[in-house]
């Protein structure tokens, strides 16, 4: 049987925050990270979250979601907010305990799927702290390939 290999499909995308993440909402439309596959076909990405937070958090969690284009990929769909709820695509690893001092570190979710056109956005979910600017999204899709 061939062994599943990975095959990064171009380099690493990124978004640099120009705005805090506050607890409880969702990053800015200027810091989406926006994933256009309709040129590479990729079918999945890792994510990781780079963030400094306000004061150590000792509860809650942050999540990426997501907002898909109109089907052609021509029209972006709505910004995320507390009356427009986006999809959810899990949340990032590590989490925070009651035993937490570090306030900030690099956060990771693996292998996501990917549709045609997306942007992605941070959801800073009960943490009770903000998340600084200068917080950094990064993505890189990828295939599996077999030998």
């Amino acid at each position: 049987m061939p062994n599943t290999l990975r095959q990064n499909i171009g380099s690493v995308l990124s978004v640099t925050a120009a705005n805090a993440i506050a607890n409880n909402a969702y990053s800015n439309s200027a810091d989406k990270l926006t994933i256009d596959n309709a040129t590479n076909k990729a079918l999945v990405a890792d994510f990781e979250f780079a963030c400094t937070f306000t004061a150590a958090p000792v509860a809650g969690s942050v999540a990426l979601v997501a907002v898909d284009y109109s089907l052609d990929g021509t029209t972006a769909g709505p910004t995320p907010s507390a009356t427009m709820r986006p999809r959810v695509i899990g949340t990032f690893t590590p989490i925070a305990t009651t035993s937490n001092a570090a306030t900030s570190w690099r956060m990771r979710i693996n292998a996501v799927p990917l549709t045609e056109k997306t942007d992605y956005y941070i959801y800073n979910n009960g943490t009770a702290q903000s998340i600084n600017l200068g917080s950094v999204l990064y993505a890189q899709c990828w295939t599996p390939g077999t030998t």
